[in-house]
């Protein structure tokens, strides 16, 4: 929200006019920015489920991640259970695949190269290289390609070759 609404309406007196008006443009305001987040959860969700045969995904402690103050805003800003709920629904309407890994999962700690478990990983450490392989890896995009392993694996898809033709 822009500062001189927010502090607009402190100085505003309770019952009059113009704090009813500016009243009005904050809650314009939040319902713009609520419709340009659906907007693009729905664009998104639906470019998701057209363009792949499944999705995966990793179950979050999203109320643990509320805890950490940097995070917290932007986590409650994204929306993630909504966006979740709309591929969910979009899977099945399309006939597609929801894979969702547990959250006790180690995706960023695993080295998807060689396997080695990088216990001593925190959250504040974006990039880590393993010492076993020496690959410099993305914490993100690491746990990317291990929690489609573990969805993969779970669903014993990996090691299957498709039939030749």
């Amino acid at each position: 929200m822009s500062n001189h609404l927010r502090i607009g309406l402190s100085r505003k007196k309770k019952s009059s006019n113009n704090y009813k008006k500016l009243k009005q443009q904050i809650a314009q305001y939040h319902e713009k920015i609520s419709n340009h987040r659906e907007d693009f959860q729905h664009k998104l969700s639906s470019r998701l489920i057209s363009e792949n045969q499944a999705v995966c995904l990793e179950t979050l402690n999203v109320k643990g991640m509320l805890k950490n103050h940097n995070l917290a805003q932007h986590i409650t800003d994204a929306s993630w259970s909504s966006f979740v709920q709309k591929l969910e629904y979009k899977a099945k309407w399309y006939g597609k695949n929801i894979i969702i890994i547990g959250k006790f999962d180690p995706s960023s700690k695993i080295c998807h190269v060689c396997g080695y478990y990088n216990k001593d990983l925190e959250l504040r450490d974006r990039e880590w290289e393993c010492p076993g392989c020496k690959t410099t890896h993305d914490r993100d995009i690491n746990a990317s390609v291990n929690i489609k392993k573990f969805a993969l694996d779970r669903q014993n898809l990996i090691g299957i070759k498709s039939p030749s033709r």
